[in-house]
């Protein structure tokens, strides 16, 4: 979706900003995720929307950008609890990888999955933590473990807590992840909670993160 220009130059006015006023309520507002940038930095992402930093010296007036996007699925559509794990996802997956990452060695290949109520939810948690991995310099694989139905079967009936302990350990007794590779998981525990924690397996070995 075509990002918006909110601002650049202090006193300048925008009509295209999405600050709740006189042209928009505050619903309509809270439709746009909004960053903001210095003027060198939105330039490099957007150089149609936002023009060069002026030579040095002549920068009266010149602030910032802030870079909009118009929400896909606008604030109220989802259920609640997706609408908060997607809102914090990039803060929490930051934080989920940079734990997981310091309990692996450096050439340790990475399979990721998510578990959690709404499979499209699921998915982005999964691919955020992926894409952060891989840009830290992991080794990153697209599949993910999987047991036996039987292992499974039993596993369904456990506890969240002691279950991915146990399948950590049919992991590498059954050699779906060998030496040199490590499984993160990301879930919710409690239905009635709105928080990921994540765990990572590693030598049968299960961690929880947080």
């Amino acid at each position: 979706m075509r990002p918006v220009l909110v601002a650049l130059l202090a006193l300048t006015a925008c009509n295209k900003d999405p600050a709740a006023g006189f042209l928009q309520t505050k619903e309509q507002a809270r439709n746009y995720d909004c960053t903001r940038f210095s003027q060198e930095e939105a330039h490099e992402r957007h150089p149609g929307l936002v023009p060069e930093p002026p030579a040095r010296g002549g920068n009266f007036g010149v602030k910032d950008a802030l870079i909009c996007r118009r929400r896909l699925v606008e604030w109220g559509e989802r259920n609640g609890r997706d609408e908060v794990i997607l809102t914090e996802l990039k803060g929490s997956v930051d934080d989920i990888v940079r734990l997981a990452h310091s309990t692996a060695p450096e050439k340790t290949t990475w399979y990721v999955d998510a578990f959690y109520p709404s499979p499209q939810v699921s998915q982005k948690i999964s691919v955020a933590a992926r894409v952060r991995l891989a840009e830290r310099g992991q080794s990153v694989s697209d599949h993910v473990p999987v047991l036996a139905a039987g292992d499974i079967a039993v596993l369904a009936r456990m506890p969240p807590w002691k279950s991915y302990g146990i399948a950590c350990r049919r992991y590498f007794d059954e050699r779906v992840l060998g030496a040199g590779e490590a499984f993160l998981g990301i879930m919710i525990l409690d239905d009635r909670e709105s928080q990921l924690h994540a765990g990572v397996c590693l030598s049968g070995e299960w961690r929880w993160l947080q």
